[in-house]
């Protein structure tokens, strides 16, 4: 970081997207999510920080500053589901409230005067992907996006005028879009999930669900909610767009009881779970559409894959045979315990093959279970998940918006979450922490693991991740023996394009960065290409999705 002075009042420049560590610096591994007796790390008593001074977690050594001043909840962001920076992180979206102001990253505190970019009023709103000043939202009946440089608004789409929603509106029982401030659209922005909100006359039930495709501009299904099956927390698309997602209630009649799957047309419904929880949509580690929620029923978090072969557990302490789910952490809630877990907790997957698990401790708790007052990041290898702590909390909640809800940029590099220091506790006096990733934070799951060891995988190309990508992935594969090897890509067309690595390597597990590059350099179009790794006796391939 660089110190200047300007009228006598110090800011703090934010040259790099990613912090500079000691050389080798690891995060601390969990040694078994599932267990209840991992390490404990209590608080170090420390003073309230300063904004724009970085200082190093006093347990794990992550590089965490306070961001913002203390502006009641407009210090902070929204959502632990929701990455608040746009795609090159020179912009945050906070105060999580009626309007939204956009602040620039460029000096720290981010929320002063002087940082305002803009204030919007759409409702809901996200980053584009790829477009570092557009901010996709929704008002009314209508999708829009605004362009934050210059103010311009764009209507994306008015329902209210479509030919089959738009009679729907006219009927004059609703009164607005919504995903309910915890769906999704896909990561394309293509397709769209919506429940067709009622107004003060329908008790602000829900009335319709409706999904549209975007690049088509064709509505694929519509459902009509029956009057038991209403009791509904959100709605959005599957990261890939290829599932709708349903929050259900537990209780909730017809196709929509507990956590539900369905088809884009809105004819086919599967249940995933016995209810809801706090959860995230994100791609595993091979690129597999899941979502990571917690599991009301077993005490556990899950990595639940969105398919119709997931089977939902029912019945307290169930069995997890043959429902295609794996157990990611043990929450270890029981209260009998000396170990019980005294927060609750935030799930964040925004970075393809990661998420985030982060807990909010309530006045008058110790801490006494390995999660309390933690965060910790967890690689979503369905086979072999792994865990590292990355952070201790230093806040207490006493009401809604001083639960820490950390959340983490789509590329990793950038993680935030609201703290009250425990000052003020109940008042919503919060502002914002950060925690700058080391620059390879990726690598600190790469290392061989021990089932490595076993002669079934002396030979693997493994998926990349994250997969989909949008700028750089990392490819890794095993050889048994030294031999002549052969990385490359091809297109759908099967044409080669690019040559990863040719020539001779010696027993052991390699790591190779692709930057969706050409032979010649050249970036390429957004698609579907092939990873062929062939040995002298031996050819494996792999699927990767570029989402430019």
């Amino acid at each position: 970081m660089r110190r200047s002075m300007v009228v006598g009042i110090i800011f703090f420049i934010v040259s790099d997207l990613f912090a500079q560590y000691p050389v080798n610096f690891n995060f601390v591994a969990i040694p078994n999510p599932l267990s209840g007796t991992n390490p404990v790390y209590l608080l170090a008593a420390r003073d309230v920080p300063v904004p724009g001074q970085p200082f190093f977690d006093a347990s794990f050594g992550a590089q965490i500053t306070r961001v913002t001043t203390t502006d009641y909840i407009h210090g902070r962001h929204e959502y632990s589901r929701f990455d608040p920076f746009n795609s090159d992180k020179s912009m945050i979206i906070l105060d999580p409230d009626v309007r939204w102001n956009i602040y620039s990253t460029q000096t720290y505190p981010y929320n002063q005067a002087s940082q305002l970019v803009r204030t919007i009023d759409l409702e809901e709103p996200r980053w584009d992907p790829n477009d570092k000043n557009l901010i996709w939202g929704t008002l009314d009946f209508s999708i829009q996006q605004i362009n934050v440089a210059t103010g311009e608004i764009t209507v994306i789409k008015d329902f209210s005028r479509d030919p089959v929603i738009g009679p729907l509106v006219n009927q004059g029982n609703v009164y607005r879009i919504t995903m309910k401030d915890e769906g999704e659209s896909s990561i394309d922005k293509r397709y769209w999930a919506f429940f067709l909100q009622g107004n003060e006359q329908v008790d602000y039930n829900h009335v319709y669900m409706f999904t549209w495709d975007r690049v088509n501009d064709d509505i694929l299904g519509v459902y009509k909610l029956s009057a038991s099956e209403t009791s509904l927390d959100w709605i959005g698309m599957s990261p890939l767009g290829n599932w709708v997602l349903i929050g259900g209630d537990y209780d909730n009649g017809g196709n929509l009881a507990g956590l539900t799957m369905a088809n884009k047309e809105l004819t086919q419904f599967h249940r995933l779970d016995y209810g809801i929880a706090h959860s995230d949509v994100g791609l595993d580690v091979y690129g597999n559409e899941v979502i990571v929620m917690q599991n009301t029923m077993t005490d556990y978090i899950d990595l639940i894959p969105i398919d119709l072969k997931t089977q939902p557990i029912l019945e307290a302490g169930g069995s997890y045979d043959n429902t295609n789910r794996t157990t990611l952490v043990r929450l270890y809630y029981a209260e009998e315990s000396p170990y019980g877990l005294h927060s609750g907790i935030h799930v964040a997957c925004n970075a393809a093959g990661y998420c985030l698990i982060s807990t909010y401790t309530e006045p008058g708790l110790p801490e006494q279970n390995w999660l309390d007052r933690t965060i910790i990041l967890i690689k979503l290898d369905p086979e072999h998940p792994q865990a590292r702590y990355l952070a201790k909390v230093y806040n207490t909640s006493g009401s809604y918006w001083e639960e820490t809800h950390a959340t983490m940029s789509n590329d990793g590099s950038r993680l935030v979450w609201a703290s009250n220091w425990g000052q003020q506790v109940g008042n919503e006096q919060v502002f914002l922490m950060q925690l700058d990733m080391p620059v390879n934070w990726d690598d600190i799951f790469i290392s061989v693991p021990e089932w490595y060891k076993d002669t079934s995988h002396q030979f693997s190309l493994l998926q990349n991740y994250p997969n989909p990508f949008n700028s750089q992935t990392i490819i890794s594969y095993s050889l048994s023996h030294h031999c002549l090897v052969d990385l490359e890509i091809y297109n759908i067309l099967a044409e080669k394009i690019n040559t990863l690595h040719h020539g001779y390597q010696s027993v052991g597990m390699y790591t190779i960065r692709w930057d969706a590059t050409d032979n010649q350099g050249h970036l390429l179009p957004g698609g579907l290409y092939i990873c062929r790794l062939k040995t002298d006796n031996s050819i494996q391939t792999r699927k990767f999705l570029f989402i430019k």
